[in-house]
């Protein structure tokens, strides 16, 4: 009876779990949804602000199919509202793992997703002030004699939403180093070794995701991210000091 009563509760346990979830994930589409929407009221504001690094490079964007500007601008609004919201949904999904940490680690992981969220914006204010103006002097203005550009309204949407995402994801690597040295998946010792290779990583990631093929826009993402590796050493070496000395109080 005891081992039957044990599996009921075990279901029941995982029918809550999955109740929670879908309720986290609703409340998380509910206010993204409620985000773009919003953004897209304020589309042209917006939308000047997405339009301001090219302008120094081209007087007018241009669209050439029907539904080129609306969808443009739709894409803007998403992408505002995902930025907007992030930190909404973050907090929720913080608050479905909590449960599982014991106070103290529930503390430490505050300052992880904090520390995410920062490193989030200013990945995005990275690329936005820096990256993206260089790669447009670059390309708008290569042969520029032999023709002029002329940029179409959904093509630079693209170009645009693509390094505001990749500026926001690549500013979390200290973040990931960190959390998986302090579950003990990583060890300094090992990113240390290992760094050539990351090196290597690091060069031929930066030159995929950049949109130009020459080593001064590639060296614009691929020099942050090493430092930002660095950083991740740094700060996988402080946690393993901290976890030393727990342990000897401990005895």
């Amino acid at each position: 009876m005891s081992s039957l009563h044990s599996e009921e509760t075990k279901k029941i346990d995982v029918i809550s779990h999955l109740e929670e979830v879908r309720r986290r994930v609703l409340f998380c589409v509910i206010v993204l949804v409620l985000a773009t929407i919003g953004a897209f009221s304020w589309g042209e504001a917006i939308m000047s602000v997405v339009t301001a690094p090219i302008q120094k490079q081209v007087s007018q964007l241009i669209f050439i199919a029907p539904t080129e500007a609306f969808v443009a601008f739709l894409k803007v609004s998403i992408l505002a509202g995902f930025i907007a919201s992030f930190p909404f949904i973050l907090y929720h999904a913080w608050r479905f793992l909590s449960p599982a940490f014991q106070k103290r680690e529930r503390r430490r992981i505050s300052m992880w997703l904090l520390s995410s969220l920062f490193l989030f914006f200013a990945g995005i204010a990275f690329a936005y002030f820096i990256v993206i103006p260089a790669a447009l002097e670059f390309l708008l203005n290569f042969n520029r004699e032999v023709a002029s550009p002329q940029i179409t309204l959904g093509k630079y949407v693209s170009f645009f939403t693509a390094l505001i995402i990749v500026g926001g994801i690549v500013f979390e690597i200290p973040v990931v180093m960190g959390l998986l040295t302090d579950a003990g998946i990583l060890k300094t010792a090992v990113l240390r070794k290992k760094r050539h290779y990351a090196l290597i990583v690091i060069l031929m990631f930066a030159a995929i995701i950049t949109p130009t093929q020459d080593i001064v826009n590639m060296l614009l993402f691929a020099v942050p991210m090493i430092l930002l590796y660095e950083i991740g050493i740094l700060i996988s070496r402080i946690i393993e000091s901290r976890k030393s000395k727990d342990q000897d109080l401990e005895q």
